[in-house]
């Protein structure tokens, strides 16, 4: 075939994977991310400890393991791009128009025009999480590209080499994804049953794909079990998930902790006997004395591994679920209908802050139009698609109702969120095109039971996503429903999206005043206050602030004290602030050293909206309750026992404020810094920047030392700025499990340690 004849064919594909190829470069480092979220931080770490070497030893302590692709997947690049996010998006974003070009072959094998599988291709290049999630590191493009080219091999049953092939990709599918080694079983059935042939072809038919996934299975089954200390065929996920599920059935609400904790007291080396029995005494077998639990907890943490905690983990599970059966199967039906719903505020969907209008206006309305709403409208038409779809299109058909239907029974035994859905779209946009499609006969459907069976299914499905009768919930005036919805009121994805529109205004202002507040430029700082569009919380922020600028921190004090909305630790820095600004250092400390700041570490906020006051004798003490507003990039302090200090890690870009430093003349800068790396890691180096000109290098070694580096002369009554830049470790999973509270899933890449630092 010629290829101006193959474009004639095929030009809906070409279209598809334009705009797709649009869509991604528009979203191109404009999504509106504020770190790492959901189980991002675990797959870099679990992937930066395979590229430094160390096999998948850093999931022998976190609370489950993984499945070893998509980590594999992440460390390939980090050998050879370095840590370099950006080379990751783009290699998932290739893999996502590949997804759409999968999608266009299988809608054509289900006998589709060419016209009906481009609108199957389209679909699925402009659907906004099918688009964003290859600019996250998440499992899911690399999981739906290796899904729909099995599906698209097995589609032939006459060409066993097509299903060799195909089952190599689900054994990759399954090494991205544990869910589906459930799902191998009933695929072998299904193409037994419509096989056709003697037994012996049937069976060899049946189970040849089976056996090409277990060729790939197989080694990592045996890899893991000896890694991991007892049998363990893909991960140990679904053990954890089975005892949140069973224990959020048990109390009647979903709560991590407990499950967090018994985990915690299998895991964790530096609690004392005392407390791991604690943490375990509300748990299940604890309170049926288990014989199995009571040895675990009696042996030491290091000696118990990831298979006896996924042991404990899955007796935990059925425990539970054996004290309160129909509650669990209550669980499992509210999990189903969350399935199909629209939860607007989840982690994945970056809304993070939306009720402040922190989300740009052509975000808000994607989510809406390409996320949302193209889901309410393609899933009835998906259910519909049923009812045309073509029977005689070998077992492709079978396979994918047989993959919705298994996604329905498994992911609400164990929870359900909106991602559960992402691998499922791509099928549900084949079969709505297909509905599209053959529009034209619509009335032949209603005139057969299975046509209207289908219909009423549809119908349903609809009901349950979009909730239209949320509107009829009993609730106070005022009041949020209890109910996720389409239309209804808030926390509706409709009303939610008109909070976040119509709130831009307000996070505008905001800027416009962090703005003027980073610069320093008092009249703006001014003129901001006095926007009208200024939301009450920035007021509370700004005004005593900008009263301590202008050698007021009293009345700063007093503007405080009055009844403003921010959060506690945001009042304890701005009090702390001005106390700084008062000349009292022993009281500032006092407040800015409190666990409620702590807590947060809020370096990045307090160095954007604090201006300090000059130090005495230009120098920083890092970790001394009174570095809030000098330093940026460090996290919080914590003491050493080999260095014998209290010190802050920094990350690989940290910055240091020394107000009022200069003198017109040259000077030095000193720090006391360490890098107390991992011995199998070579030691960084660290360069020293002014502005943009680089200051020189230090290599800090294991145990604190004094590196100075020269200043060049600055107009007297300047301040330096430094930053500072360098490579970074990441430490082993207990570090990211003790991330709690506001620092929780967020990865730490420890560059070096600071103990003090001084301009001479």
């Amino acid at each position: 075939m010629n290829s101006r004849l193959w474009f004639k064919q095929h030009w809906p594909l070409i279209l598809a994977l334009c705009c797709g190829l649009g869509l991604r470069v528009a979203l191109w480092g404009n999504l509106p991310r504020l770190g790492l979220i959901s189980d991002e931080a675990e797959y870099l770490a679990a992937a930066d400890w395979l590229a430094n070497g160390r096999g998948f030893a850093w999931h022998t302590g976190y609370l489950w393991t993984r499945a070893p692709l998509y980590p594999l997947f992440l460390a390939a690049h980090i050998v050879l791009f370095g840590r370099n996010e950006a080379i990751i998006f783009a290699s998932q974003s290739l893999l996502s128009l590949v997804n759409v070009g999968l999608v266009y072959a299988i809608s054509r094998q289900l006998g589709a025009s060419s016209r009906t599988a481009g609108g199957a291709a389209l679909l699925s290049a402009l659907s906004l999480p099918l688009a964003m999630y290859p600019q996250l590191l998440l499992s899911e493009t690399l999981f739906i590209c290796l899904l729909l080219a099995a599906f698209w091999l097995l589609a032939r049953l006459h060409h066993r080499y097509r299903l060799f092939i195909g089952g190599f990709f689900l054994g990759l599918a399954t090494l991205t994804r544990g869910l589906l080694l459930g799902f191998l079983p009933l695929v072998t059935l299904w193409l037994f049953w419509h096989t056709t042939g003697n037994l012996r072809q049937r069976a060899i038919t049946a189970l040849l794909p089976l056996l090409s996934a277990g060729c790939l299975i197989g080694p990592w089954a045996v890899y893991a079990s000896r890694t991991y200390g007892g049998l363990i065929i893909i991960d140990t996920t679904g053990a954890y998930n089975l005892a949140l599920g069973a224990r959020t059935a048990y109390d009647g609400g979903r709560s991590d902790a407990p499950t967090r904790n018994f985990v915690l007291a299998l895991l964790d080396p530096t609690l004392d006997d005392a407390t791991r029995i604690a943490l375990t005494a509300d748990s299940c077998l604890a309170q049926n004395n288990d014989s199995h639990l009571q040895a675990a907890l009696t042996k030491p943490v290091t000696a118990i591994t990831q298979a006896e905690r996924q042991q404990l983990l899955s007796a935990e599970g059925w425990c539970l679920i054996r004290a309160k059966p129909w509650a669990f199967v209550e669980k499992t039906l509210i999990e189903l209908i969350d399935l199909f719903q629209i939860n607007y505020s989840g982690d994945e969907r970056l809304v993070e802050g939306f009720a402040l209008g922190r989300l740009p206006e052509w975000y808000t309305l994607a989510l809406f139009v390409l996320d949302d709403t193209l889901y309410i409208t393609m899933l009835p038409l998906a259910m519909l698609g049923w009812a045309v779809v073509k029977r005689e299109n070998g077992t492709l058909p079978g396979l994918i109702g047989l993959w919705l239907l298994y996604n329905l029974a498994a992911a609400p035994l164990l929870f359900a969120i909106n991602r559960f859905r992402i691998p499922l779209l791509p099928f549900l946009f084949i079969l709505a095109t297909t509905t599209l499609a053959a529009a034209p006969q619509w009335r032949t459907w209603l005139t057969n039971r299975r046509g209207l069976l289908y219909a009423v299914f549809a119908v349903l499905a609809w009901l349950i996503a979009a909730t239209p009768y949320a509107y009829l919930e009993p609730r106070a005036d005022g009041a949020p429903s209890q109910w996720a919805s389409y239309f209804g009121p808030y926390p509706s994805a409709l009303a939610a999206t008109q909070i976040a529109w119509q709130r831009r205004p307000q996070y505008h202002a905001f800027e416009r005043l962090a703005e003027a507040v980073a610069n320093d430029d008092l009249a703006a700082w001014s003129q901001a206050l006095a926007d009208p569009d200024l939301p009450p919380y920035a007021r509370a922020i700004g005004e005593p602030l900008l009263a301590a600028r202008n050698g007021q921190p009293t009345i700063g004090l007093e503007l405080l004290a009055q009844q403003q909305p921010l959060y506690l630790w945001q009042a304890a820095v701005i009090r702390g602030e001005l106390l700084r600004h008062m000349g009292d250092l022993t009281a500032a400390r006092q407040i800015l050293g409190q666990t409620l700041v702590d807590d947060w570490n809020p370096t990045g906020w307090a160095w954007r909206w604090l201006h300090p006051p000059p130090l005495p004798n230009h120098r920083i003490d890092l970790a001394d309750d009174n570095d809030l507003g000098y330093i940026d990039g460090f996290y919080l302090g914590e003491f050493d026992p080999i260095l014998g200090a209290t010190v802050r890690w920094a990350g690989e870009t940290a910055h240091l404020r020394f107000p009022a430093a200069a003198s017109g003349r040259e000077r030095q800068l000193c720090l006391r810094a360490a890098a107390n790396w991992p011995v199998d890691l070579s030691l960084p180096t660290i360069k020293v920047w002014l502005h943009d000109t680089m200051l020189g290098t230090f290599r800090p070694h294991r145990r604190l030392q004094e590196f100075c580096l020269p200043l060049p002369a600055q107009p007297a009554g300047t301040d330096y700025v430094i930053t500072i830049t360098g490579p970074g470790f990441i430490p082993d999973a207990l570090d990211l499990v003790r991330r709690q509270g506001p620092q929780v899933g967020q990865l730490r890449i420890l560059s070096f340690q600071l103990d003090w630092a001084e301009v001479r």
